[in-house]
């Protein structure tokens, strides 16, 4: 949603300058590739730090304050803006998923950056604390909130699973607009690494549809992507976590036929037509809020079919009894 409406504000009727803020870079690339389809017209696509730190190092001749590494003084760099007289010079700032952005940065923008912005954000898939929630933005003036209730996304199959990890009482889950897709998703279990290779394996010769693979570990992402690769040969196999060169994440082309590995940190926003997700463990059973939004998270990141994976490190048995009933995922 967040692209489409960038793409509604830099077409020929409105020609609006926009740029569109996501969570990580990989999102941010991705989020570009789609933007890019619209008849070439070009929307900037960047992540909050980056923004940040290239507008405040290019005003002030100097590097953003910061108490650690990505972790800004926002009073120091408001008070910085403010003793500049530094007003808005963007039309519009759109920026995806802002459970997990500080609202920090959401009132520099609104003060310092744009003249309009739109935040598009679900807290019930916020995967980190310290985000922002929709009372705090309502709080920040944003008076104008428009509930997002139809999912484009996910099989009512799948929806039904995800939905299980959905607490929030305030709006209930999305309603799957696509309908049912006779596809009941699984819980597969796999003793080893090279296992599961193997089950991804088989399934990519005889389907051409995107496959993502969610795990936890960035060694076990590159170990994972390698096994693959073995296997695959000339098929897109890639791979992605935080540690990447800056840049890499635009060489993947993952809506693309093939395979791509990342970690949990990095599928916020993202979809596949089949999604394997090995990233269970440390969300399970899911006793505290961020462990069941970081499931629903994820869990919707499939399109079409959505596989669970138990192992190679087992799940115990109260982390198998949290997991949803055998109706709606298979064992």
């Amino acid at each position: 949603m967040a692209i489409w409406r960038a793409r509604v504000l830099v077409s020929p009727e409105l020609k609006r300058t926009v740029v569109l803020i996501t969570r990580n870079r990989l999102l941010s690339a991705v989020a570009e590739q789609l933007a890019q389809e619209n008849d070439g017209a070009y929307i900037s696509s960047t992540t909050m730090h980056s923004y940040v730190s290239r507008d405040y190092s290019s005003r002030f001749s100097e590097n953003v304050p910061q108490w650690q590494p990505y972790d800004y003084i926002w009073s120091e760099i408001n008070r910085r803006y403010e003793a500049a007289g530094v007003t808005p010079d963007l039309d519009h700032l759109i920026i995806d998923e802002g459970q997990n952005l500080p609202l920090e940065f959401i009132k520099w923008a609104v003060r310092f950056k744009a003249r309009a912005v739109s935040v598009f954000a679900d807290e019930n898939q916020s995967t980190l604390y310290g985000g922002c929630c929709v009372a705090d933005l309502q709080a920040a003036g944003f008076t104008d909130v428009y509930p997002l209730v139809v999912n484009h996304r996910n099989t009512k199959e799948i929806a039904d699973v995800s939905a299980y990890f959905h607490n929030s009482r305030a709006l209930p889950p999305a309603t799957p607009k696509r309908g049912r897709g006779f596809d009941i998703p699984c819980l597969t279990a796999v003793p080893t690494w090279d296992a599961l290779a193997d089950i991804i394996a088989a399934r990519m010769e005889n389907r051409a549809e995107a496959v993502g693979v969610i795990v936890y570990l960035k060694d076990e992402v590159i170990h994972l992507a390698n096994l693959l690769r073995q296997r695959l040969g000339r098929r897109r196999v890639d791979s992605y976590t935080s540690d990447a060169t800056p840049g890499a994440e635009s060489a993947i082309q993952m809506r693309d036929s093939g395979v791509t590995v990342i970690s949990g940190e990095s599928a916020i926003g993202l979809e596949f037509d089949t999604l394997y997700l090995q990233d269970l463990s440390r969300s399970l059973p899911a006793t505290a809020l961020i462990q069941s939004r970081r499931l629903y998270m994820l869990c919707a990141r499939a399109r079409n079919k959505l596989v669970l994976i138990d192992g190679p490190s087992r799940l115990t048995q109260a982390q198998l009894t949290s997991l949803p009933p055998d109706h709606i995922l298979e064992r």
